[in-house]
């Protein structure tokens, strides 16, 4: 099944955060359990760099916020993935939660980036994908535009 198209709106220095369900196509929720999940934003498709990179297993819950990785692009705005030239930040994807993060939601996807990482996001017109991995198994779920509005306020 190919992945399905959502374009997002973010804002620079604001907490971003999205909820989504991953369904099968009778819509029924897919046990995420034992799957990782994982989010680029680069520029454009063809951009060897990342703005953003998000990742996380199944089940991941710690308070206070989110247990999975975030890598942001820092005051240059981009990064190579695989190095570590990119910052870390708060954030990250929880597979199989609820709405605000919680535990326990079958096929529940959670995503946060916290503000200082949206901060140093280049505004503009991005893409981005999403992946789940299950062992050597890779699925595309969702990919589309990442769009960021310019902060005024700094």
């Amino acid at each position: 099944m190919p992945a399905g198209e959502y374009d997002i709106t973010s804002e620079q220095g604001t907490t971003f955060t999205l909820s989504l369900t991953y369904k099968d196509s009778n819509d029924a929720e897919i046990d995420l359990a034992g799957y990782t999940g994982e989010m680029q934003v680069r520029r454009s498709i063809s951009d060897t760099q990342a703005v953003l990179f998000l990742s996380g297993p199944s089940g991941s819950h710690a308070a206070p916020g989110i247990r999975g990785s975030l890598t942001g692009g820092g005051s240059t705005g981009e990064f190579t993935t695989g190095t570590t030239q990119g910052q870390t930040g708060t954030g990250g994807i929880m597979l199989n939660t609820s709405s605000t993060g919680g535990t326990g939601t079958t096929g529940g996807i959670y995503m946060q980036i916290d503000a200082e990482t949206m901060s140093n996001v280049p505004s503009g017109n991005h893409v981005y994908d999403i992946e789940i991995k299950q062992g050597a198994s890779i699925t595309r779920i969702l990919q589309g535009k990442f769009e960021v509005i310019a902060e005024v306020t700094r």
